[in-house]
């Protein structure tokens, strides 16, 4: 009963991550930056990046926590805390930085430097955010191939 708990978590945590990060990059973010202002646009996504990076690392800290207590490999415990801390840290360090120099936020006082700035840390924010997504597919695909192997006969360490 605690193990079917413990699974049932830990894929209901990584399918949500997976499923909203993917759901924001491919659907709302198109869909915001076609029909609304470019500037009301970055402020939505801004706000629900910030939704994204906060479900994102608890779901990456009940993934580690689930495969802790699953007994699982050291690096199936430290591989999502990585990425956990990676989406504070972008929420923390970069999505700030984004947002002071927001063309919508500096207004008229936005200089060419300012929108400089601002199209390098979007890029990283942009690239961060994919690579996190990336890892967190590739998370799914490794837990999915753990799974397996507690499953078949041969790869059970528990009875």
């Amino acid at each position: 009963m605690k193990e079917t708990l413990l699974r049932s978590l830990l894929w209901l945590a990584l399918g949500g991550w997976v499923g909203a990060w993917a759901f924001f990059a491919f659907v709302v973010s198109r869909i915001a930056f076609q029909v609304l202002p470019g500037d009301i646009a970055g402020d939505l996504a801004g706000e629900l990046l910030a939704v994204l990076h906060v479900g994102g690392a608890v779901a990456a800290f009940v993934i580690a926590g689930a495969n802790r207590a699953l007994g699982r490999p050291g690096w199936m415990i430290l591989f999502p805390l990585v990425l956990g801390a990676a989406c504070i840290a972008s929420e923390i360090f970069l999505s700030p930085a984004v947002a002071a120099v927001r063309p919508s936020t500096l207004g008229a006082e936005s200089t060419m430097e300012a929108q400089q700035r601002f199209r390098l840390l979007h890029g990283a924010s942009l690239g961060l955010f994919m690579a996190i997504h990336a890892a967190s597919i590739a998370l799914l695909v490794l837990q999915s191939r753990q799974d397996a192997r507690e499953a078949s006969p041969v790869g059970r360490s528990r009875p």
